[in-house]
């Protein structure tokens, strides 16, 4: 059993590279990706003499998105620990006579080709990356590698700290306040600093990131000031933070191996729960996610009748899943947009409104519309099918509501906006809420037979752009005629609203016989 694990990570390679070929929806996709990152790479490789923007913000923005995601991952870790292993690798390689070190080992080169691939979508920021801070394809590449580095280290912490917390709690919460309380530290004095030498601006903040005091900060200042040494060629900087990362993952990586003897035990839990969630969602089925411990306090829906009954039902599972207004999840695209929108504030609103539309489109597949959409009881109910599809919406339209207005009040602020602009921004990312969602029913309604996850996505956001057109095209004209932005924006808002309800009225029929996938 020497090379068993070398033999199955090249086996698994070879297998991988030969379903490509085999499936021609893979193939096609492939190739579809390909197209795609070329005209993005030619349509934003025009000259750029000189930056639009500082390029000391580019370090700092990217190493404050790697952050977040270091944040998120490892805070899930602390519950659940990192999900290195599928059920088949434990049911199958577990048992094995191999020893731990080496099945930890296979684990991890597993984890970080697919930390890596995750970085792909960067590779589509071309355009913009280059237009404002001149980056190349290599600097580029630097950006999707550390985005993978990043989100491995999350997942090596993550296995750490589940080992050395799940069986105390209160040692959990001292390691999160210790993680927390560092990370939170850093920010207090990068925002002191800043407040303290030039008052509390965007440049005295970037002036103040750029310092040996930023990049000390774990992940986050390291990745920065990797990415920094590249751009401006500083060979010593670039390989300080190198081997200060390489040396931080090295040592979580033999603490794991050396004194953990049971992480078996520790992986298990998340082995069931990945897999469960990947069966789950082949069948049609979406879990909803909820704290461990539920406080089911009041009873009873508290209102509704008939379809109405739907939204109450939501209101209700929010409570208990305590979510009020906005989900977590919401909350972080909420800063990421704000935070893009500040560093891209002299090109004006649009690229902030281009980013939270993007955002939205993760954070509306997370709603509980979708989900809704699969369960047995809303094919049941006698109420007409355009009813119960607009009562199901009626949560998703007052979250989408608030999400625009936490976004787009802040950036009106910051872009120094008139109201009316800041209010026709909110209607038109809050029309996206009905667009998005009536992508969802009619990608059902018309694919839903299609098992490949790939075309699926491909055709929801073909639908998107085809319910979204009527007003994207009265957006484009109006702003060529040199009306006002505000009423460019509300115009968009105007015409998604009735295409996205005639879209579900055409579409309300998939209500009337369930076709669930279970594949």
């Amino acid at each position: 059993m020497k090379g068993a694990m070398g033999y199955l990570v090249i086996t698994r390679l070879k297998a991988q590279v030969r379903e490509v070929f085999k499936k021609p929806s893979r193939l096609i996709y492939l190739l579809l990706m390909l197209a795609l990152f070329g005209f993005v790479l030619l349509g934003g490789s025009g000259e750029t003499d000189v930056p639009a923007r500082d390029a000391r913000e580019l370090p700092v923005l990217a190493g404050a998105f790697y952050g977040l995601m270091f944040v998120i991952l490892v805070n899930s870790g602390f519950k659940n620990g990192a999900s290195m292993f599928s059920l088949a690798d434990v049911n199958l390689i577990f048992p094995a006579p191999i020893r731990p070190r080496t099945v930890l080992y296979y684990g991890l080169f597993r984890q970080l080709g697919a930390s890596l691939l995750l970085g792909v979508f960067l590779l589509f920021q071309y355009g913009w990356l280059h237009s404002l801070y001149g980056v190349g394809a290599g600097a580029l590449v630097l950006i999707v590698a550390l985005y993978g580095v990043s989100v491995f280290l999350a997942q090596v912490a993550a296995m750490l700290a589940y080992s050395f917390t799940s069986a105390s709690p209160r040692r959990r919460m001292i390691v999160k306040t210790c993680v927390y309380g560092v990370l939170a530290a850093f920010v207090l004095a990068v925002v002191a600093r800043a407040a303290l030498s030039d008052g509390l601006t965007l440049d005295s903040l970037i002036a103040a990131a750029d310092s040996p005091l930023f990049r000390l900060m774990p992940v986050v200042g390291w990745t920065a000031g990797i990415l920094r040494g590249a751009m401006t060629g500083d060979m010593l900087m670039l390989g300080f933070y190198v081997l200060l990362t390489a040396a931080v993952l090295i040592a979580m990586v033999v603490i794991i191996a050396r004194y953990n003897h049971d992480f078996y035990e520790d992986v298990l839990r998340t082995a069931e729960i990945s897999h469960s969630a990947i069966t789950a969602q082949k069948e049609g089925r979406v879990a909803d996610s909820a704290p461990a411990n539920v406080k089911v306090g009041k009873m009873g829906l508290g209102g509704g009748w008939g379809a109405s009954a739907i939204y109450f039902k939501h209101r209700l599972e929010s409570r208990r899943s305590r979510r009020w207004l906005l989900s977590p999840t919401s909350l972080v695209f909420a800063v990421v947009v704000i935070v893009f929108a500040a560093f891209t504030r002299d090109s004006g609103p649009l690229p902030a409104f281009l980013m939270a539309v993007y955002m939205q489109m993760f954070s509306e597949a997370l709603s509980r519309f979708g989900r809704e959409l699969t369960k047995p009881y809303i094919y049941l109910m006698p109420e007409s099918s355009f009813a119960k599809l607009v009562a199901a919406l009626r949560e998703s339209i007052r979250g989408g509501l608030v999400e625009s207005l936490v976004v787009f009040v802040p950036i009106g602020l910051i872009l120094a906006l008139d109201g009316w602009t800041i209010a026709a921004l909110v209607l038109a990312r809050w029309s996206f809420t009905l667009v998005y969602n009536a992508d969802t029913v009619a990608e059902m309604r018309l694919f839903g037979g299609v098992s490949s996850k790939v075309l699926t996505l491909l055709f929801y956001f073909l639908l998107m752009l085809a319910i979204a057109l009527p007003g994207i095209v009265a957006a484009i004209v109006l702003s060529a005629l040199g009306v006002h932005p505000a009423l460019c924006y509300a115009a968009l808002a105007v015409l998604n609203v009735p295409v996205s309800l005639l879209a579900l009225f055409l579409c309300r029929n998939m209500l009337q016989y369930a076709e669930l996938n279970d594949q």
